[in-house]
């Protein structure tokens, strides 16, 4: 028997992991989750709520003033040892986030870090959250890491298409197809994480071809024995689609696969419906629905934001880099500054100024995004007295009862 879907993050050796893909680009985040709870939370009454602790990462991340309030919880026993450990002075407790230890109406704040991409059942937790805050208090989450797909593959599959790694983005592979043949690709960007193909045609052509004994159907990876009755399992696909992004080598060799695959299937005539999806834009609008009016909330702020930096070029970048982002959980390198912004710049929240676009000799853009999600609780209005940012909604929907 496969674990819970959420064992994977339980495990506290990810911890250290984690902290070392989140370090280079530590500070740009801290600032972007300071900025946040400042504008949306700039004078909390009533206790903060931290959901899904694990190591403490959130944390390291607040204002000391936002810290001395909060109580931490953490449903794995394991991580909360370890995050005792590294904050011996905090209060963390352990308790699922369908069941705080906290009174009805007492919290000013529940936030989350990396957390409710993971629930498949939001709308317990939110629930929860609703319970325990206090009328005009807000819940945050922030997501700095790329999605998990815990919640998005049984979505796909449900509704009769198959989640797979995002081939066309790869510029190792793209880059020496004919015009003929990038004709032939779904749209995507490099920041859609998942390309969705439909299930029966993928099915049917990768049994014909395992009738003919071909040697593509071996290269498939995590996806090698799914046409057979039974295979098709979204736990176990999620864990190889994340087992195969996490390896470079092993990824580059399923994107070849997959590319084959589609490229042989659209030639041949035959059905391959082919689409880009983004997976935190499927967590965008989950959150939307699950802390919406209906429920008692109204939705402040959804989307990214994004902090930039000029620092030293170094030596370890390709030539004639001038700029590096990560963004959706993905690190590119650019010579030239894209013409447009990847989130909504955190100038206009802590109001500093904008580094330039255009680095100096010996310098590089470095830009980093985060995905925020505000909503407040039961019909209060943006209590920090700023404006919101565009496309949000200043004030809530009351419900009746």
């Amino acid at each position: 028997m496969l674990p819970s879907p959420l064992d994977r993050w339980h495990d506290p050796a990810l911890l250290d992991h984690l902290a070392q893909v989140r370090k280079p680009w530590d500070a740009l985040t801290q600032r972007i989750a300071r900025a946040v709870l400042a504008a949306y939370l700039p004078a909390p009454t009533g206790q903060l709520v931290e959901v899904g602790a694990g190591g403490g990462q959130l944390l390291d991340w607040l204002p000391p003033a936002l810290a001395a309030h909060a109580t931490h919880t953490e449903p794995s026993e394991p991580l909360l040892n370890a995050f005792r450990q590294r904050h011996p002075g905090a209060h963390a407790v352990r308790a699922e986030a369908t069941a705080l230890p906290v009174p009805t109406g007492s919290a000013g704040a529940v936030l989350g870090l990396c957390v409710f991409d993971t629930i498949p059942d939001l709308a317990s937790v939110r629930d929860e959250v609703g319970r325990v805050l206090r009328p005009g208090g807000v819940v945050v989450h922030f997501l700095d890491l790329a999605t998990s797909p815990d919640c998005l593959f049984p979505e796909l599959i449900a509704g009769g298409e198959l989640p797979l790694t995002n081939f066309a983005r790869d510029p190792a592979l793209v880059a020496v197809l004919t015009d003929e043949q990038k004709a032939l690709l779904a749209p995507a960007n490099e920041f859609d994480e998942v390309l969705a193909v439909g299930w029966e045609p993928f099915r049917r052509f990768v049994e014909v071809l395992e009738q003919a004994k071909h040697p593509l159907v071996a290269a498939l990876g995590p996806y090698s024995g799914l046409h057979r009755p039974g295979r098709l399992d979204p736990e176990r696909l999620a864990r190889g689609f994340m087992a195969a992004s996490a390896d470079p080598t092993r990824l580059l060799a399923l994107n070849r696969a997959l590319l084959s695959l589609t490229l042989s299937a659209r030639q041949m005539g035959r059905e391959w419906p082919l689409r880009a999806v983004s997976s935190r834009a499927h967590i965008r609008e989950r959150l939307r629905a699950a802390f919406g009016p209906a429920h008692g909330f109204a939705t402040e702020f959804a989307g990214p934001v994004a902090a930039r930096e000029i620092v030293p070029a170094g030596d370890t970048l390709p030539a004639g880099t001038r700029f590096v982002l990560r963004h959706a959980g993905r690190t590119v390198t650019r010579s030239e500054f894209p013409e447009s912004e990847f989130g909504r710049v955190v100038s206009e929240l802590d109001h500093s100024p904008v580094p330039p676009r255009a680095p100096g000799a010996g310098q590089i853009v470095h830009e980093t995004t985060v995905e925020v999600f505000v909503a407040r609780r039961n019909g209060c209005g943006n209590f920090s007295g700023r404006q919101p940012l565009s496309g949000t909604r200043d004030g809530c929907d009351r419900v009746a009862g």
